[in-house]
């Protein structure tokens, strides 16, 4: 390939990339990089010929101008723009374009914008070359400019030059410390050997008297593999007066021939030879370059037929072949849906958890946590329990634990399921419709039509909410289920069942407690908890009752202090019923058979008494006789000592009075710090 055809090929490439912003491919160019003062476009216009870029105070180019100088055999020079197939003969023409263009885009204040504008411009005058002039290098905000000018420019540059096939053109200013560079200390960043650094130095025939920069143009201050190069450019004053570019650049050539400093490089300085130099260097680097930038460019294509392909060759006319397109279309998005699903999709991004795997965390982990976080001490205070008891027995007295106490008291705990399960059923349908999302960015086959997709994501939305709704009634219906009929028969329940007789129990206790005292509930609470004491046992054993229609194991102690205890387990330190032993008769129930008793109770409430009955069944009708033998025993020892001791008046006037009741209260003050 010829070289002089190497520079368009790059330029052709350039233009494809440039809607896209940052190439797909490192091309090579030439990025001209310096401060606002450093002189950098009036380098540009020496190397076109003419005058044709915005000048003013403070930030001129707020656009990235990609300049492409072609070296053609035209009468007249001319200068087209990308973005327009005018040609435009006048320079001054081409200066006005640039800045309508750049107010477009970046406003009519001093803001900026990375969106490049390209211009051609043909001329048997110019070197093949192709440049990049960047926004001008900033530290204080003026104007309208916003406060992270400074910073945005400074992004914008980088994205630029940090591409290892860009050369950087660093423009300073001789009459400046050259430490002091801008250009320079921003290549060195990303070129810190100065491999594919050129540096310009300007402003040579304003430095102060008796100076001159010859050692930093012979590398010695900092030393750069492709050198400096010297230019003289026209001053403010020349542009107002109207000198030509032709005029500038005979000025220039006899500034360096003359000049004691540089005379003896003078053939190596100036705007004609840094064109030359800089189209040497191009060239050379799109040769060394060319083969991988082939490569990467036939890859591209390769996958963009491919693509293409995927899509169809659009030649689909009958309602028939459209609609089989569209059903295809859909078909992918499918497939691509599902394999997110699964954990499959070639676009997962393994660096979090995703789809299904973040399901699955809701259901193992967030959800169970939640429900941990329930905390039923709190929700179920000792006066919470106590209230809900004595409502469950209304103006009865209770013998034994009301069922629909302990049934109102659980329900209310299930029923705090219902928030944690209203939250995972949300943060699933959140992570689908995330999913979703996903797959519908980056799903090649109904990407294409954008009506298509938003119908697409319109019907998933529907269906997601319709599917969101049933779901969450589903979980209401399984909890309202649960809340319908509690299961004490599980199996499982039996590991529970003594702790909640003795919690039940214990409330009983207060219930008869609070009637005898005038302590609040929160003192009751607030009792240390008595040791337990050990009574004198005349008989004990474990024996069937008669509870809730079915026979169930209890036991059963007739202590010396002539009180019947019933418990649920032996090890129970609080008994689930207890009575004086006077108020009690035993009689064997002949319709059960001699192995079983019949205990009748005095059932003491706070408005009324009355009789209740207990049915005992022993091993054998040997162990019923014994066992009534110290019922009756017992009860009779019992009232003997009733009636050998005096009542006093409060006694007399409480229901049932005596001794019993002053037991009966012991017991129950007994029963209550065990909750």
């Amino acid at each position: 390939m010829p070289l002089n055809e190497l520079i368009p090929i790059i330029n052709k490439l350039q233009e494809a990339f440039a809607p896209l912003g940052i190439a797909p491919i490192d091309l090579p160019q030439i990025a001209v990089v310096g401060s606002q003062s450093s002189g950098k476009s009036s380098v540009l216009e020496a190397l076109v010929g003419y005058d044709f870029l915005p000048r003013g105070t403070g930030i001129c180019t707020r656009r990235p101008l990609i300049l492409q100088l072609l070296n053609e055999d035209v009468e007249q020079d001319w200068a087209e723009f990308a973005h327009s197939s005018k040609k435009l003969y006048s320079f001054d023409e081409v200066k006005r374009t640039i800045e309508s263009e750049t107010a477009k885009v970046a406003g009519t204040g001093k803001s900026v914008s990375s969106e490049p504008i390209i211009l051609r411009v043909h001329s048997r005058n110019v070197v093949d070359l192709t440049l990049v002039d960047l926004p001008g290098l900033t530290k204080v905000p003026v104007g309208d400019q916003p406060q992270d000018i400074a910073e945005v420019i400074h992004k914008m540059v980088m994205e630029v030059i940090e591409r290892p096939n860009c050369i950087i053109l660093a423009v300073s200013a001789a009459n400046q410390d050259i430490a002091n560079s801008d250009g320079l200390q921003l290549a060195r960043l990303v070129d810190p050997n100065g491999e594919r650094t050129v540096g310009v130095l300007t402003k040579l025939d304003i430095m102060d008297a008796g100076t001159d920069a010859r050692d930093v143009l012979e590398g010695r201050t900092y030393p750069l593999r492709h050198g400096y190069i010297g230019v003289v450019n026209r001053s403010q004053r020349d542009i107002d007066q109207g000198k030509s570019m032709m005029a500038s650049m005979a000025s220039e050539k006899k500034f360096f021939e003359t000049h004691p400093a540089y005379s003896r490089v003078a053939h190596e300085q100036g705007s004609g030879f840094l064109s030359k130099r800089l189209n040497s260097l191009l060239e050379g680097h799109i040769r060394q370059v060319l083969p991988d930038i082939s490569k990467k460019a036939k890859a591209m294509l390769r996958e963009a037929s491919e693509e293409l392909t995927k899509y169809g060759d659009g030649g689909a006319q009958t309602s028939r072949e459209q609609r089989a397109h569209v059903v295809s279309a859909i078909q992918g998005f499918c497939e691509d849906y599902k394999e997110a699903v699964l954990g499959v999709s070639r676009n997962l991004d393994d660096s979090r958890l995703y789809g299904s795997g973040c399901i699955r965390e809701i259901f193992t982990s967030v959800f169970p946590d939640e429900v941990r976080q329930i905390d039923a001490k709190s929700e179920l205070t000792d006066d919470d329990i106590h209230i809900v008891r004595r409502n469950a027995v209304g103006v009865k007295a209770d013998l034994f634990v009301p069922n629909a106490a302990f049934e109102t008291l659980v329900k209310r705990l299930i029923q705090k399921l219902e928030d944690p399960a209203a939250t995972c059923v949300r943060l699933v349908s959140e992570q689908i419709k995330q999913v979703i999302q996903d797959v519908m960015r980056t799903c090649k086959e109904i990407g294409r039509y954008e009506h298509l997709k938003e119908r697409v994501w319109q019907e998933c939305m529907k269906l997601l909410g319709d599917k969101q709704r049933e779901a969450a009634e589903f979980v209401q219906n399984i909890i309202n289920m649960e809340v319908a009929y509690l299961n004490t028969d599980n199996p499982e329940f039996d590991t529970f069942r003594s702790g909640v007789y003795r919690l039940m129990a214990a409330h009983q206790g207060m219930a008869a407690a609070g009637g005898a005292s005038e302590g609040s509930a929160g003192d009751r609470a607030a009792q240390p908890k008595p040791e337990a004491p050990a009574p004198d046992v005349t008989r004990e054993g474990m024996v069937d009752a008669w509870v809730r229609e079915k026979w169930k194991a209890h036991f059963v102690r007739i202590g010396t202090d002539r009180q019947l205890s019933l418990y649920v387990n032996k090890s129970d330190l609080t008994p689930i019923r207890s009575n004086a032993l006077e108020e009690c008769t035993v009689r064997q129930d002949a319709a059960l058979g001699k192995t079983c008793l019949e205990i009748s109770l005095m059932k003491r409430g706070w408005l009324s008494n009355g009789q209740e009955t207990i049915r005992l069944r022993f091993a054998s009708a040997e162990d019923a006789a014994a066992w009534s033998k110290s019922f009756q025993a017992a009860s009779a020892a019992a009232r003997e000592d009733e009636e050998e001791r005096p009542e006093s008046p409060r006694s007399s006037a409480a229901p049932g009075g005596g001794r019993g009741r002053a037991r009966e209260q012991q017991a129950i003050r007994g029963a209550r710090p065990h909750l």
